[in-house]
């Protein structure tokens, strides 16, 4: 098997990935970034869902609430962990549904609504 020849132009120096000196990565916290404002944004949502329940965008089923860190910032989360990104939760005022979130609340399947399908 023939190994590829990395010094042809296609396979030339692309160049850094992030701007920084000498191979070095930029901070994160660069010009456009405001990791303070986003900060602040994911602290109101996880007081606004704080031990709650929440819906995940425009969806039915309702989800326990947990926290969790990200990037040194303590966020809302559902607790089956349905969703990764805590701006799409909204606020939901009734029982929790999701039969993950109940399984780990409960630690069995009590109280599960009749459709749901079994995970496995």
């Amino acid at each position: 098997m023939d190994t590829p020849d990395h010094s042809s132009p296609a396979h030339g120096d692309q160049g850094a990935l992030f701007p920084g000196e000498e191979g070095q990565a930029a901070a994160v916290d660069g010009p456009g970034v405001d990791v303070a404002h986003l900060a602040a944004a994911l602290e109101r949502r996880r007081e606004e869902l704080a031990g709650g329940r929440a819906v995940i965008g425009a969806g039915t089923v309702v989800h326990a609430v947990s926290s969790s860190v990200w990037a040194g910032v303590r966020v809302p989360a559902v607790l089956c962990r349905a969703s990764a990104d805590p701006l799409r939760l909204r606020p939901a005022a009734g029982a929790v549904s999701c039969r993950r979130c109940l399984r780990r609340l409960t630690g069995r399947e009590a109280g599960v609504p009749d459709g749901q399908l079994t995970l496995g």
